[in-house]
């Protein structure tokens, strides 16, 4: 039999698990405060909650999607949040990037209250999300885990469980970023020095996806940004606030990081001038001008 889920948050990521966890004969419930976040779920037998509180109440599983943890904090622990509804022995699974500290903070206080605590951010952007190519990272509990899995599977392609200590599936998905934004960076020098040097972009970006500099970045952004487009299915308020993270888990464990610290101040060139709700692949428009490229 099929768990009960509750979705808090049905943005871009947060609608895309409820939407795909209905296809998959889940019955869903799901809240935002958003108003417009309903609407693509008209057709879909999804149980508008009104509140954290009221989407957990009655399920197995619930997933929370999120900006950063200070919201996670409100929905799960402020008035009518999910702790409020939730049943004990049901899972929390906190699919949002948060501070692995943070994870092992609200695990505890989950604990107290007689429910498992998941951290399960998901690597992958919204188109990806819609079409369920993400790979779902978990860590806490491994009978909360062997719950939950199923759920996970339906939203994404795989899913990883990293361990029974909470907070490691959070620096999973920082260290992942990690990567992900410097092979963005790197995609927007390089680009960038081709172009300057008159290179034909269609030919430069196919060769690029063809052989050694491959990457997931190139193949799903390249020719959006080389044609100037950049829709934020990662923007850069969302990239600071992850860099952020990578940055405090980095001293909490004294690795230099010294690349996401230079990529910090290019990402501020680009919030200073309004580019905040860009996706974070426009960090090539902040080389083409550092190169006096049109």
């Amino acid at each position: 039999m099929s768990i009960k889920v509750g979705v808090v948050g049905l943005g871009v990521m947060g609608g895309a698990f409820a939407g795909h966890l209905l296809d998959a004969g889940y019955e869903v419930a799901g809240y935002d405060p958003a108003e417009a976040m309903y609407g693509k779920f008209q057709g879909k037998k999804l149980r508008r909650a009104a509140s954290p509180a009221d989407a957990a109440r009655g399920a197995d599983l619930v997933m929370t999607s999120l900006p950063n943890y200070t919201y996670v904090e409100k929905a799960v622990e402020g008035p009518g949040g999910v702790l409020e509804g939730i049943g004990r022995e049901a899972v929390i699974a906190d699919m949002s990037t948060v501070p692995p500290k943070f994870a092992r903070a609200m695990a505890e206080k989950a604990q107290g209250k007689g429910v498992a605590w998941l951290d399960c951010p998901v690597s992958g952007v919204g188109k990806q999300a819609a079409v369920k190519d993400l790979v779902v990272m978990s860590s806490g509990p491994k009978a909360a885990f062997e719950k939950a899995k199923p759920a996970f599977d339906a939203i994404g392609k795989k899913t990883v469980y990293v361990g029974e200590r909470n907070g490691m599936a959070a620096q999973l998905k920082l260290v992942v970023n990690l990567v992900l934004f410097i092979n963005m960076a790197g995609a927007a020098e390089g680009l960038t020095l081709g172009l300057k040097a008159g290179l034909p972009a269609d030919v430069m970006l196919d060769t690029l996806c063809s052989g050694a500099a491959a990457s997931n970045v190139l193949q799903v952004r390249g020719k959006d940004m080389l044609a100037g487009n950049f829709p934020p299915s990662g923007p850069i308020t969302i990239v600071m606030k992850d860099i952020d993270c990578i940055i405090g888990s980095a001293k909490d464990a004294n690795s230099p990081t010294p690349l996401i610290g230079l990529l910090e101040h290019l990402y501020m060139s680009q919030r200073s001038k309004g580019r905040e709700m860009e996706d974070g692949s426009s960090i090539f428009r902040i080389y083409k001008e550092l190169a006096n490229l049109s």
